[in-house]
């Protein structure tokens, strides 16, 4: 048998604004908010997991301040 692979928790501090966001996506798809940062969180890996650095820009929102 293959070996299985172990899940860990983590857990992300959100505002009102994106807790309410989250929730109202997983409520209209019939899934769990866990599920919606499960698949978000997979899409950004595969986006980025190649890029030696992330961009420092992600649409309009700044992530980090240059040093």
């Amino acid at each position: 048998m293959g070996k299985r692979s172990k899940n860990v928790r983590t857990s992300v501090i959100l505002d009102d604004t994106q807790h309410g966001k989250l929730l109202a996506v997983a409520a209209r798809n019939d899934v769990s908010a866990a599920w919606v940062i499960r698949h978000a969180i997979g899409r950004f890996l595969d986006e980025y997991e190649d890029q030696g650095e992330l961009p420092l820009v992600f649409g309009k929102e700044k992530v980090r301040e240059s040093a």
